[in-house]
């Protein structure tokens, strides 16, 4: 079939590029809005693909989505007031359904206090 079997061994990933023009890949948060995608902090310590990247390592293109940020809990401020922000690309409902039908990763990880929260609630 002429594909490559090494792309067949790992999914594609979703990445962005951002603005100082590293690629950073992308994930999902549990119990939050399915279509914002965040920044995965497993990966992103790591400086993903900071210095080469070629189109031999791009498998598609699927646009842009729209970039915002989200304040962090805090006792105050928001961002530009100190108080940090995590960066998050929205998309549409569409291109949500072309990336699991093309197969593309784009793990969700549960990274609220609510995952600890449930696993104390005792017993039925």
């Amino acid at each position: 079939d002429g594909s490559n079997s090494s792309s067949q061994e790992r999914p594609s990933r979703l990445c962005v590029v951002r603005q100082d023009l590293t690629v950073v890949p992308l994930c999902r948060h549990e119990d939050d809005v399915e279509t914002d995608l965040f920044i995965d902090p497993r990966t992103a310590e790591n400086q993903f693909w900071q210095e080469s990247v070629s189109d031999e390592d791009v498998a598609n293109a699927y646009g842009e989505g729209f970039y915002g940020q989200r304040p962090v809990p805090s006792l105050g401020g928001g961002p530009g007031y100190g108080a940090p922000a995590d960066e998050i690309w929205t998309i549409d409902e569409d291109l949500l359904l072309k990336l699991e039908e093309d197969g593309v990763e784009l793990p969700v990880l549960d990274v609220g206090i609510a995952h600890g929260e449930k696993a104390r609630g005792g017993a039925f």
